[in-house]
């Protein structure tokens, strides 16, 4: 009898031991389990705050969630960041194309082609947008400064999308942009069904500066104007320019054999600068008096600030202005 309530004893203690022990190992499991959860977690919030895109020059850029200290270099990428409610800490300079009346007040760095570098790293950006044609040379500066830094440019209604897209990203601004896109070609659209089915009026868009006249050929903001207005561009079977694809050598005597029915020209700089230059190569040449348009009163200096840098979410705006003087019998001026 002792000894039968001796083994009850020893395998009720055995059970109870058993169970504790089971106990404990739940625990650690769960416990475990919870730990690894939370890391996982944690690691995916640091993924999920990291903003990795390619820019325009097909490189990487990664940035540490959204930031707060960004210098914009490239006008039209400044006014899309303040379009989109965003700001900056600092800008370029620029004398012919508008800044936005909140970034008036910014600190200026200089020029587009001539920033200053030293102020520039001075600011401690977490971010600086730069144009590939103006900002390449900047990127070992900006590397070696650990600054993120993206060279972005936007040529053509699409690049406006993808940029508007990446910058609401960036900013935190996704349906706002979404939304700016949508009025935009709603407004395009709404210019594009007025035009008439049965005209083609033809142009040649001429860059003016201070020291040259050149054609406009492909791949700008005005050809694209153009194009969506179902304009024909005469420079874009010009040979191009040695070193620009997007512009030919000028030439009266090709734009006098092509007739073209309206001249748009486009000052880069100074604009007494460059009305001195159209005096001095263009009008002073007595062929330039044969050509139709100059004889129909169809020769337009066109805005600057309106073909000079994209548009942006104002592309409807200036598609109005050329299709204003291109269908003057449809579209009034007001």
């Amino acid at each position: 009898m002792t000894k039968l309530l001796l083994r009850k004893k020893l395998l009720t203690m055995g059970m109870i031991m058993f169970a504790i022990v089971l106990m404990t190992a739940c625990q650690q499991n769960e416990e475990t389990s919870t730990t690894n959860e939370t890391e996982a977690d944690s690691q995916g919030e640091e993924t999920a705050d990291e903003i990795a895109f390619i820019d325009s020059m097909d490189r990487e850029v990664v940035l540490e969630g959204h930031p707060e200290k960004i210098v914009v270099l490239a006008p039209e990428f400044l006014k899309m960041i303040y379009d989109l409610d965003g700001e900056a800490v600092a800008r370029m300079t620029t004398s012919s194309i508008p800044i936005p009346e909140a970034a008036e007040d910014l600190p200026e760095l200089g020029t587009v082609n001539q920033i200053n570098t030293e102020e520039l790293v001075g600011f401690s950006p977490d971010f600086v947008i730069g144009a590939p044609n103006f900002h390449a040379d900047l990127e070992g500066i900006m590397e070696n400064s650990d600054i993120p830094f993206a060279l972005l440019q936007m040529r053509s209604f699409d690049d406006v999308k993808e940029m508007a897209a990446l910058m609401g990203q960036i900013l935190g601004k996704e349906e706002l942009a979404d939304q700016k896109i949508q009025e935009t070609e709603e407004q395009m659209k709404a210019v594009q069904d007025q035009l008439p089915s049965d005209a083609n009026p033809s142009v040649v868009i001429l860059n003016v500066t201070s020291q040259s006249v050149s054609v406009q050929r492909a791949n700008t903001t005005a050809i694209e104007i153009g194009d969506l207005l179902h304009v024909n561009n005469i420079g874009k079977d010009m040979e191009a320019s040695p070193d620009s694809q997007s512009s030919a050598p000028y030439s009266l005597e090709t734009i006098v054999e092509e007739q073209p029915d309206y001249i748009l020209l486009t000052i880069h700089g100074s604009v007494e600068a460059g009305k001195g230059k159209i005096e001095e190569e263009l009008e002073s040449n007595p062929a330039w008096n044969s050509l139709k348009a100059v004889q129909d009163g169809n020769v337009h200096i066109i805005p600057s600030e309106k073909y000079l840098s994209n548009p942006g979410f104002d592309y409807a705006d200036t598609m109005q202005h050329m299709a204003e003087i291109v269908y003057p019998e449809v579209f009034t001026n007001e």
